[in-house]
């Protein structure tokens, strides 16, 4: 009980000092350091997959949603898949710009898209990317996403997607969220959120059925 205890305080000891240690890191190491569980992504193999899904997008994207399709185009052009995107608030008639945008600016063929009308959320894009995924008979996907969501993204996957499926990593050089001072002086919260979040999904992996 004597060495119970005594291991116990030790390991508190520990997570103390990091803890103390880590407070007194600049700020941009300390986002750093914290992103780093949340980045799951791999290495693609070129033949893998039939459909590309990009979490987020809209008509107007914002940073991440860019960095977002950054990465799929990049896929894309090494092999064509299909691609899921969403349409979150757009209007109708902003799809023509959207549109324009993806096919020039991303180089995405127009057949090759598929769009999600429905979703708000995370979790709705990845359950109605599994619908519109098997109305295209689609069944290995590419998920591209931004580092700090690629966790949590991975943990709903395997909670709603019947086939295989493989996280993206994010190039460095494909980042678009840091050339936002706006975005890092707000990535304590996103992170924060992120973790919440990805907890939360964690906790109730077994709640929803597919």
């Amino acid at each position: 009980m004597v060495k119970v205890s005594k291991q116990i305080f030790k390991s508190v000891g520990y997570i103390i000092l990091i803890l103390l240690v880590f407070s007194a890191l600049p700020y941009s190491k300390q986002v750093r350091i914290a992103q780093m569980p949340l980045k799951i992504g791999g290495s693609i193999p070129a033949d893998f997959g039939d459909v590309i899904i990009v979490p987020g997008s809209g008509c107007n994207p914002g940073r991440g949603t860019e960095e977002r399709l950054n990465l799929a185009s990049s896929l894309y052009q090494i092999k064509k898949r299909k691609v899921i995107l969403s349409e979150g608030t757009c209007f109708p008639h902003e799809r023509k710009g959207f549109i324009k945008r993806m096919t020039t600016e991303w180089k995405i063929d127009l057949e090759d898209i598929i769009w999600d009308t429905l979703s708000l959320t995370t979790q709705d894009n990845i359950k109605n990317s599994q619908i519109l995924a098997k109305d295209y008979d689609c069944k290995n996907a590419v998920v591209c996403t931004s580092p700090f969501h690629q966790m949590r993204c991975g943990i709903l996957m395997f909670k709603h997607w019947d086939g295989d499926f493989k996280i993206a990593a994010m190039p460095k050089d494909m980042l678009e969220m840091e050339k936002e001072q706006v975005y890092i002086d707000q990535r304590g919260k996103t992170l924060k959120e992120e973790y919440l979040k990805s907890i939360y999904e964690l906790v109730f992996f077994f709640s929803t059925e597919k």
